[in-house]
């Protein structure tokens, strides 16, 4: 953790063998990719040998996946360093295990076991490094790994855990990226926080992680609203994502994050925007208000109309679209077969519940 991590704790690389896959995606125009400079001259001062994919896909295919895991077993991949977000540190995830398990049908990998595991270790041979370049995810700590599903038209973790080997938290990483991205990880990660605090799975010790990302935001919260984070600030938000991955890989995310799922797969919309979008209302529908409210005041605010309202304007700095109200039928209709989190939420939720909290926080988006 900190500036200049990477080559400070490099050697631990020479551990895991000599040819590693980096694995990363095409940066935005005129934004530089700086970990891969790092990584790629830690490994070349080291003598180890690498592979460059820059093909990984926001919320990565398990088709796409599968063809990053062909070109690494040509390649006689030994460990793999993700750099990026979720996708990147995901799709290292993915094909570390396929790569455990050639020639089986990718799809049978990943949900073949028909629920997911409780393993306490990871369950891939092969180890991964991750050097998150966006502060949200969390990914980078948990054993998940979001894959969207051709089969469902949906999202959904495989079922197996992987857990990354070592991250590396350099805020160098974040602190030249576009204002979007910023809003955009510091709501996943707000998120994944206030969800799993209100999972019937959780307990005193997973929530108490959450509260460290909890107030670590409310110190940067405005400083993230109006565009003006310091250097501290960026370090926090790193931190922040990485507690509230501790703490959500110990329940799991709730209503929020179902919910969203259908802005990204049919509107191509961020996930970390895509899954806060909801959180503002989702909180503010608490019949027992006592619930959520530790959640709101950590974060800052004093009741959930004022945090929905920041959650409100952050959106309208970044989110640009358009849906019917035919199409919020549709995902309201989707979402109920999703009987998994409606168990996990505290309290009981019908369908006018989803509707309600599909309409009211896409309201300014309705054409």
């Amino acid at each position: 953790c900190g500036r200049g991590c990477v080559e400070a704790y490099a050697d631990i690389f020479l551990k895991y063998g000599r040819r590693a896959a980096i694995l990363t995606s095409k940066f935005a125009e005129a934004c530089r990719n700086y970990a891969f400079e790092d990584v790629q001259a830690a490994l070349d001062k080291r003598g180890i040998e690498y592979i460059v994919i820059d093909r990984v896909m926001e919320n990565p295919p398990v088709e796409s996946v599968a063809e990053l895991a062909l070109e690494c077993e040509d390649f006689g991949t030994q460990f793999f360093i993700a750099i990026g977000g979720g996708s990147s540190i995901d799709s290292a995830k993915a094909v570390s295990l396929l790569m455990k398990y050639p020639g089986v049908e990718p799809y049978e990998v990943f949900y073949g076991m028909g629920k997911p595991s409780d393993s306490l270790k990871t369950e891939s041979d092969l180890p991964v490094f991750a050097i998150p370049t966006t502060a949200g995810t969390g990914a980078e700590v948990t054993g998940f790994a979001c894959l969207t599903r051709s089969d469902t038209d949906t999202k959904l973790s495989m079922y197996p855990v992987v857990y990354c080997e070592a991250a590396f938290l350099d805020p160098e990483y974040i602190c030249h990226s576009p204002n979007f991205l910023l809003h955009s990880g510091a709501m996943d990660a707000l998120a994944h926080g206030a969800e799993t605090y209100l999972h019937t799975g959780s307990n005193i010790i997973n929530r108490s992680v959450a509260e460290v990302g909890f107030k670590l935001f409310a110190g940067y919260k405005d400083a993230l609203a109006s565009n003006t984070l310091s250097d501290d600030d960026f370090l926090n938000m790193q931190i922040a994502a990485f507690v509230m991955g501790m703490a959500f890989m110990q329940s799991s995310t709730t209503i929020p994050h179902g919910m969203g799922y259908p802005l990204s797969h049919y509107k191509r919309v961020n996930h970390g925007l895509a899954c806060a979008i909801f959180l503002g209302e989702y909180l503010r529908g608490f019949r027992d208000q006592s619930l959520v409210e530790p959640i709101v005041k950590a974060c800052g605010f004093e009741n959930t109309d004022e945090f929905a309202a920041y959650i409100a304007g952050i959106m309208q700095q970044d989110l640009h679209l358009s849906v019917s109200m035919d199409e919020i039928e549709k995902w309201t209709d989707d979402f109920m077969k999703l009987d998994f989190r409606l168990a996990n939420n505290p309290e009981p939720l019908t369908r006018e519940d989803i509707k309600g909290i599909y309409v009211r926080s896409l309201a300014p988006y309705i054409a």
